[in-house]
């Protein structure tokens, strides 16, 4: 497929695996230059080693100082940025309500809420550049 994506600068979070990993594959295949992140950093030293034009970082989306020095890299590497896949996310707890800690219940929502708000907030200035 011709997506006519040649050098689009694309940061995708959670690329380290899953349909991260496959979206960011997707857009290097495509010519675009991307650099993801993940929290994972076993996943992102699997990925460095089979998928070289993808670049690596080391990010919790959950910590707004990291997601700042995350797109900070970024964006320098890749020379400004043109699209953000706001990938990451966490299952968080499976089990009943009643029983589910609300340490483990605000770390599902800081990552799936605030995760994606800290990313596109970062991300923004960028692609409105």
């Amino acid at each position: 497929m011709d997506l006519d994506i040649q050098g689009l600068r694309v940061v995708v979070t959670a690329g380290a695996s899953g349909i991260g990993l496959a979206t960011a594959r997707a857009f290097a295949r495509e010519g675009a230059r991307v650099v993801i992140c993940d929290v994972d950093g076993r996943a992102l030293d699997s990925v460095a080693a089979s998928d070289p034009a993808l670049v690596q970082e080391q990010c919790d989306v959950a910590d707004p100082a990291a997601v700042a020095r995350f797109f900070e890299a970024a964006t320098t590497k890749l020379g400004g940025l043109d699209a953000l896949v706001n990938n990451a996310g966490i299952a968080g707890p499976t089990a009943p309500c009643e029983d589910v800690l609300l340490a483990d219940w605000q770390r599902t929502l800081t990552v799936n809420l605030s995760g994606q708000f800290l990313c596109a907030q970062r991300a923004i200035p960028w692609l409105k550049a």
